[in-house]
């Protein structure tokens, strides 16, 4: 960026090391550092403004690994597992039963932790007994997770809470039962534009706004602390202050409003620019917009490191930037005309987010929305203009002002119109283009190259500017994707990917053709472990196109996330038992797989392919034909049973002389006609370690070297069953499970040799 101020590439140096000691730690980020920038440095001289980058780059990686240390005190000691009893407040509540608590005593006095719990929490600013168990989880890069699972809260009194909160929580309290009784049905948009309180939306709507790209929409940003601003400054005028009191009254007004609905990064940002905006009027020199931007960056990368490496910082410096960027480009190259002063803001909002924002959404998210541009050009106008109409019907509500019901019923006939909008646009097909995480970091890091390596003057035109960076990207992108293609050819892998409580196996086979065994639960609330971490882990690892799907049985934990694989995923076929008895996940993926094509087929024992050399046999079940030839009507289980479990497709796959038996939820009775099988190398324990299956003859008789459990942390149902992993251990099985060890499996080679992946 031509003319950049200084404090914007300090800031930018500042906050990338931040962000690399969150997501890599210091050692790993420096040993990169030194790698890859160290020579262009050096080759570069002095002189450039790399230079500068790098040293800032490395006071920022510096600063993030400090302050990771030390708030490392409050995890300090806590256990995976352990039971607690603490008192503290809320600082804020949520309706979705993940709360924020600040502890007031014991050795972790000033902590704050994150408490889940199924019961509703209470109110903000309460003070509580908490009763549960600490969940923790490290990180490679040695970062700590540490969350609190509540069996009990109790309210009680003579904890201490700050007055400053209990004043915020009364004021949210009230404006959140004014835009209840004001705004209807649109309450809970209205409550996540102007208080960044996401409870109200249901999870579908939500869902909507994310596909057509508007989701940016539902959080508070610059443009809602600017209404505010704008409503600040237009009262402290008519109020008759001069110029500078009126720009002092609305820095801190904005300050009151962000820390108010709880100081969300991109309200934080805002404020920092409004403030570095009135320090400039107040000195009789405007500041520069990247200026006032590089300053936000700046100030929240010091006082909050933490949430520099998060996608909510990166997209909304990002956004902001591309928004600056394309206002001074389309006003500089635009050909004077009369509607230009109110045309190239809109537009440039739109195209200089979308596209800025962009390599965010593929890192973090592993998507990038098509719809983004023209559904931001449809929707900013109309939520432009209700933001303030919700604001309005707030105060009026609050302070009994006439006329609040006039501007709830305007602001909520624009919301109206925005969610049906939004819903219609997320309905559309193909309108998210699926992008892993590496590629975008290969993109990006391509794009970037040739304003490190090589000197292009800003007076080049932009189109080649633009294709100099492009051919330098995809030059990346190929590189680095044939190193990785390379590296991972001659291997199966089998992974099963942490969903919880359910089974969602992953199968790569060695020239990079995928299958998936089961889809992952979809529980109570909306939660849809298909769409929040099967679809993830496969378009992180460039699964473009499944090859099938297996459906070993239509039970929730199995096929609940099957639609929303089918809609975000290319498959060319679902195989299953070709039975239900009318379970919501699996219907909704037989309604998925019709609308978009996809043959359904019905997986029997003698079923068998071959891709890349490895096989693939179903081993059950059989058809009632084959299991009465076999056993006589009273044989082993088959589909005529009414229990689910008893359908189970059982898979086996073979490379060389590695194998692997998927045996779904199968029970007992089903491995006792499975014993001729001999051994295998790995096995997909049975119903997730559950005394019905992995009987004691099974184990004997298939003599597995690896166990495979899927199963959810401290489910209710006791899985996996001491006995069932007292009999693996027993026989000298190496037990690999989901709840402990997080996404886990093997990657095979032909010889038989085996490597354990998380």
């Amino acid at each position: 960026m031509r003319g950049a101020p200084p404090i914007l590439w300090t800031a930018v140096g500042f906050a990338c090391g931040a962000a690399a000691s969150a997501a890599l730690g210091f050692d790993r980020t420096l040993l990169s550092l030194l790698l890859v920038i160290g020579p262009i440095a050096l080759w570069r001289g002095p002189g450039t403004r790399l230079f500068p980058l790098t040293i800032c780059f490395i006071a920022g990686l510096a600063w993030g690994t400090a302050d990771r240390r030390a708030t490392g005190h409050c995890h300090a000691g806590i256990a995976d597992g352990d039971e607690t009893r603490v008192g503290g407040y809320f600082t804020q509540a949520s309706a979705d039963g993940a709360s924020t608590l600040l502890l007031t005593s014991g050795s972790r006095e000033g902590c704050e932790f994150r408490v889940y719990t199924r019961a509703e929490a209470p109110p903000e600013a309460s003070s509580v007994t908490v009763e549960g168990r600490w969940f923790r989880s490290e990180r490679p890069d040695g970062s700590v997770s540490v969350y609190l699972s509540a069996s009990s809260i109790d309210e009680q009194e003579g904890v201490p809470v700050p007055a400053t909160l209990r004043l915020r929580a009364a004021i949210r309290q009230r404006a959140s039962e004014a835009l209840e009784r004001r705004l209807g049905g649109q309450a809970g948009v209205a409550s996540a534009l102007v208080l960044a309180e996401r409870d109200g939306i249901p999870r579908e709507l939500w869902d909507a706004f994310a596909r057509s790209g508007a989701a940016h929409l539902l959080s508070i940003s610059g443009f809602h602390v600017g209404v505010v601003a704008a409503l600040l400054g237009g009262l402290i005028a008519l109020a008759g202050r001069p110029p500078r009191t009126r720009a002092a009254g609305v820095a801190v007004g904005v300050w009151a409003y962000v820390l108010l609905i709880g100081a969300p990064t991109s309200a934080v940002r805002a404020a920092w620019m409004t403030t570095a905006f009135v320090l400039g009027r107040m000195r009789q020199a405007p500041a520069r917009s990247l200026g006032a931007l590089g300053l936000s960056m700046l100030m929240i990368a010091l006082l909050r490191p933490s949430v520099v490496a998060g996608a909510g910082f990166q997209l909304t410096v990002t956004g902001t930037a591309g928004i600056l960027v394309m206002t001074r480009w389309i006003m500089r190259h635009w050909p004077a005309h009369p509607g230009r002063s109110w045309i190239a803001p809109p537009l440039a909002a739109g195209i200089g987010a979308s596209v800025f924002t962009a390599p965010v959404l593929a890192y973090h998210f592993g998507q990038i929305p098509l719809l983004s541009l023209p559904s931001s050009l449809v929707l900013t106008p109309l939520v432009a203009t209700a933001v303030p109409g919700v604001i309005a019907a707030i105060v009026m509500d609050i302070l009994h002002i006439p006329g609040a019901a006039v501007a709830g019923a305007g602001a909520e006939g624009l919301l109206q119109a925005v969610t049906a909008t939004a819903a219609a646009l997320g309905e559309l097909r193909w309108t998210v283009m699926m992008v892993t995480p590496r590629e975008a970091a290969l993109l990006t890091a391509g794009a970037l190259l040739p304003m490190l390596v090589i000197n292009v003057p800003w007076r080049t035109r932009p189109a080649v500017r633009a294709a100099i960076s492009g051919l330098s990207a995809c030059a990346v992108l190929w590189t680095g994707q044939a190193a990785l293609a390379f590296a991972g050819r001659g291997a199966l892998h089998i992974v099963a990917i942490d969903v919880g409580q359910g089974d969602a196996i992953a199968v790569r086979t060695p020239d990079g053709h995928w299958f998936l065994v089961d889809a992952g639960p979809r529980g109570f609330g909306g939660s849809d472990a298909g769409l929040t971490r099967v679809v993830p882990y496969l378009n992180a690892r460039g699964a473009r196109r499944l090859e099938a799907v297996i459906l070993t049985h239509p039970d929730e934990d199995h096929a609940g996330g099957l639609a929303a694989v089918l809609q975000n995923i290319s498959t060319r076929a679902v195989l299953g038992p070709g039975l239900s008895i009318g379970q919501s996940g699996h219907m909704a993926g037989l309604t998925e797989a019709r609308d978009a094509n996809v043959p359904w087929r019905r997986a029997l024992a003698g079923d068998s392919w071959r891709v890349d050399g490895v096989d693939f046999r179903v081993l059950h079940p059989r058809s009632p034909e084959a299991r009465d030839a076999a056993h006589g009507p009273r044989g082993p289980p088959s589909a005529s049973s009414t229990d689910p479990n008893k359908w189970s497709v059982v898979l086996r796959v073979d490379y060389g002389r590695f194998s692997a038996l998927l045996m779904g939820d199968a029970d007992a009775e089903i491995e006792a006609g499975l014993l001729e099988e001999g051994d295998v190398t790995l096995l997909k324990v049975g119903h997730h370690g559950s005394r019905t299956s992995t009987s004691a003859e099974f184990v004997e008789a298939v003599s597995p070297e690896y166990a495979l459990i899927p199963v959810g942390a401290r489910n209710r149902y006791g899985h996996p069953d001491p006995v069932v992993l007292e009999r693996l251990e027993r026989a000298g099985v190496r037990i690999l499970r989901t709840d402990r060890d997080g996404t886990v499996g093997i990657v095979a080679r032909r010889d038989g040799t085996v490597t354990v992946v998380r």
